[in-house]
C-alpha cells in the first residue's frame, strides 16, 4: 500500500469513525426492531400456548428467545467498550489540527484590544479616543512652539 499523504489520512480517519458510527447504529436499530418482533410473536404465542396447553413449550421459547436478546446486546457493549479506537482516531486527528493551527498561527498574529491588552503589562495598549486629542493638543502646542522658535 502506497503512503497516504496528510490529506489522505485526515479523509481515513473521518471515515473510519464514521464508518463505526453508521455500523454501531444499523446495529442497535437492528436489535430493537428484532425485539419488538420477538414480543409481538411471543404474545401472540401466549394465547395460542393458553388455548392448547403447551405453556411449558412457549416458556422455553420464550427463554430462547431472551437468550438471543441478550446474546445480542452484549454484542452492542461489547462495541461500545472498543468506542476507544474512536477516541484514539479523533486524538490523532486533534493533534494534526493542533499542529495544522500552530503553523497557521505564526503567519497570522493581531493586535489585542485595548480592554484586553490592559490585562498583559507585555502587551501593546490602544489609546484611547481621550488619550489621542491629548496627544494631539500637546503635538499641536510642540508645533507652535516649534515654529515659533524659528521666528525669533
Amino acid at each position: 500500500m502506497a503512503q497516504l499523504n496528510t490529506t489522505q489520512k485526515v479523509q481515513t480517519c473521518l471515515e473510519f469513525i464514521d464508518q463505526r458510527l453508521e455500523t454501531t447504529s444499523e446495529q442497535t436499530i437492528r436489535i430493537a426492531e428484532m425485539i419488538i418482533d420477538d414480543i409481538k410473536q411471543l404474545t401472540e404465542g401466549y394465547q395460542t400456548a393458553l388455548k392448547t396447553g403447551c405453556l411449558h413449550q412457549h416458556s422455553e421459547r420464550v427463554r430462547n428467545t431472551q437468550m438471543n436478546w441478550v446474546n445480542q446486546l452484549h454484542d452492542i457493549i461489547l462495541e461500545q467498550t472498543n468506542r476507544d479506537l474512536n477516541g484514539q482516531v479523533i486524538q490523532a486527528l486533534q493533534k494534526f489540527a493542533t499542529r495544522l493551527n500552530e503553523q497557521q498561527v505564526k503567519y497570522a498574529d493581531f493586535d489585542l484590544p485595548s480592554a484586553v491588552a490592559r490585562e498583559h503589562n507585555d502587551e501593546h495598549e490602544y489609546l484611547t479616543q481621550h488619550e489621542i486629542e491629548l496627544l494631539m493638543a500637546q503635538q499641536a502646542g510642540q508645533q507652535s512652539l516649534f515654529n515659533d522658535s524659528i521666528r525669533h
